[in-house]
């Protein structure tokens, strides 16, 4: 598949979510951080449903690790508590139906040591800290399809790996449900998916699960509930914030990595929307936690690289000597960018993070470019290393060659 940059493609992602028949329709999207879908009913029931929010929205990277800035402090305050099993004989749980941006449940998937908060809403402010569930399916254990939707290099890094058999349970505040995973497939953003007239779970993310750049498939696993499992208490529906119980959702990594860049050199503008630069993919290597890829914290990580990365270019093209101590203490500043332009992006950006002990330990960055101007132009392999010290991100190395 050719990459395409982040700017260059907006708005054909998502699924259709039908009854029973295969019909022409489409999805469309706010171009906005949120990337808001568009829900639809008929009375031949045509409920479109957008497919899981990709990071290379309308407003980049960026703009999305800054949401999720925003949105962690609320989403932490929720993601703690502890159950309050209704007692007595015959004690009946009362389910409420959880507003948008508040927490639903909890998805766990043990063959990937994966638990994961479920929000209601797949808005860029719930996927950023949680999976969403669309508001346009069922819920999970209900007659019909649910569908639970993650980022791809987050929560769902590792989605790919489930294999037909393995077990997967969504929990709320009154039962646990328990589904078996039935098969999976890669689909076009913008094929439909049946509702089923059984409870059906579909776990939703983008194709390949690797990808920072906008992607024209997505990976769909199918689970069905299995029969006569162990559910919790006997339950009914309640009004909105009527619950009986509260919900211990599971611990969310959320560090917040910056880059120490002087507040001149930010207001230039250092997110992907002001330097436009087409994405590879992310890879994790070393002594990595599942905890920390399956959480938002690699993507964060990779918003506060981009920071200094771009912070880098900036300081070069304008020879600012004193902003390049700031954002890389004890580096050579790199002699072929001195008084140069960037013209060309000759190759997509790739990430790689490395961790320590299972920690980030350094986030590498390489592409191809074209310089022009200043000491020498031409195509350079450009490798960028960026070191972390707790939550912040450095420019470490900057290495090119002629390519």
């Amino acid at each position: 598949m050719a990459v395409v940059s982040r700017l260059s493609e907006r708005a054909r992602r998502g699924l259709r979510f039908r009854p029973r028949t295969w019909t022409d329709g489409h999805t469309s999207w706010l171009q906005w951080i949120r990337a808001r879908p568009l829900y639809r009913r008929s009375t031949r029931i045509a409920i479109p449903i957008l497919g899981a929010a990709l990071i290379w929205s309308s407003l980049g990277f960026v703009g999305y690790a800054a949401g999720w800035t925003f949105h962690k402090h609320r989403a932490n305050a929720q993601l703690v508590g502890q159950v309050k099993t209704p007692t007595g004989s015959g004690a009946t749980c009362v389910e409420s139906t959880p507003q948008m941006g508040q927490l639903a449940g909890v998805l766990d998937i043990p063959t990937l040591g994966l638990s994961a908060p479920v929000e209601q809403g797949t808005d860029d402010a719930e996927l950023s800290v949680a999976a969403g569930h669309a508001p346009a399916s069922v819920w999970p254990g209900e007659h019909g399809t649910a569908v639970v939707l993650a980022h791809d290099v987050s929560y769902f890094v590792h989605l790919g790996d489930l294999k037909v058999g393995d077990l997967v349970t969504y929990r709320n505040q009154c039962r646990k449900l328990t589904f078996q995973v039935t098969g999976k497939q890669i689909v076009n953003a913008g094929d439909a998916v049946y509702n089923s007239p059984t409870p059906t779970l579909v776990l939703d993310t983008c194709w390949p699960t690797n990808a920072l750049f906008f992607t024209s498939q997505r990976l769909l696993v199918t689970a069905a509930l299995v029969p006569n499992a162990p559910s919790g208490t006997s339950t009914k529906k309640g009004s909105p914030g009527s619950s009986t119980a509260q919900l211990q959702a599971p611990a969310v990594t959320t560090m917040n990595y910056t880059t120490p860049a002087p507040a001149a050199l930010v207001a230039q503008g250092l997110t992907l929307t002001q330097n436009e630069t087409p994405m590879g993919s992310m890879s994790l290597t070393g002594e990595t936690s599942q905890a920390f890829q399956q959480s938002p914290e690699p993507l964060s990580l990779v918003a506060a690289g981009l920071q200094a990365y771009f912070g880098g270019i900036h300081v070069t093209e304008q020879n600012r000597a004193d902003w390049w101590s700031a954002i890389a203490p004890g580096v050579v500043m790199p002699k072929p960018l001195e008084g140069a332009s960037i013209t060309g992006h000759d190759s997509p950006l790739n990430v790689a993070i490395d961790s320590n002990g299972g920690a980030a330990a350094t986030v590498t960055l390489t592409t191809r470019i074209t310089v022009s101007g200043g000491y020498n132009s031409g195509v350079y392999d450009q490798t960028v290393t960026l070191g972390v010290a707790g939550s912040v991100v450095t420019i470490r190395t900057w290495g090119m060659t002629h390519g």
